[in-house]
């Protein structure tokens, strides 16, 4: 006589595996509460600081020390208004419930404005290079996502790049779809990390002082 417990082997191992997932979702809300509250604490602290420093100085101030002042203020409040967007997503992503909302779009206008938004928020710290090659007039995508990855990626390419690094973006049609290629010269990805890459809040080793949450990866391939 024998007693056949492969159904209660297996559903051991599946209580084991979904109390795994429950405990690696537990430390990724941790760790997101104190990535998002690291993220925020410097762009609020320089909006702080420029203010402090109008409202105590603004008489003695040249006009092109103010201007510096405000635009570093509407820098660092967009990219806190940037950050906020990225928590949104993310919450999305994490609950199943991202939709795509498909519509027409002039692809190669589109990536021409998102380029000159990234020259403007990172000081022009990397020249862009971008090539269209017989892209129709009007594709169809869902215009948040698709400039949401491209930021991050293109976002990425400056931020892990020497000054003035050339970050090359190149957009071509094969047959109905549009390929995308953005290529730069920076520090690039470890191979021991690249298992990780669409793993929320996992960062490279060579990464160093660089700020970032660790989440871009994983939300553009959710997107």
């Amino acid at each position: 006589m024998f007693n056949d417990i492969t159904e209660r082997k297996r559903a051991e191992e599946e209580l084991l595996r979904s109390l795994a997932r429950e405990k690696e979702l537990g430390q990724l809300k941790s760790n997101f509460v104190s990535m998002v509250s690291h993220e925020f604490r410097t762009p609020l602290g320089v909006i702080m600081s420029s203010s402090e420093i109008l409202e105590a100085y603004f008489d003695r101030l040249e006009p092109e020390e103010r201007r510096e002042q405000l635009q570093s203020i509407r820098k660092n409040t967009r990219r806190m208004a940037d950050l906020m967007e990225e928590v949104l997503l993310l919450g999305l992503v994490e609950d199943g419930k991202l939709d795509f909302k498909s519509a027409p779009l002039d692809l190669e206008s589109f990536c021409r404005r998102l380029i000159d938004e990234l020259r403007s928020a990172t000081d022009n710290k990397c020249p862009f290079t971008f090539i269209a090659q017989a892209i129709p007039e009007e594709a169809t995508a869902d215009e948040r996502l698709l400039r949401h990855i491209f930021t991050n990626l293109l976002g990425n390419a400056v931020k892990y790049s020497a000054a003035g690094s050339a970050v090359e973006f190149e957009l071509e049609r094969d047959r109905g779809d549009a390929v995308c290629r953005i290529r730069d010269r920076g520090i690039g990805i470890p191979e021991p990390d690249l298992e990780c890459l669409f793993n929320a809040f996992c960062r490279g080793r060579n990464v160093g002082a660089r700020p970032a949450a660790g989440w871009g990866w994983r939300l553009s391939n959710a997107a």
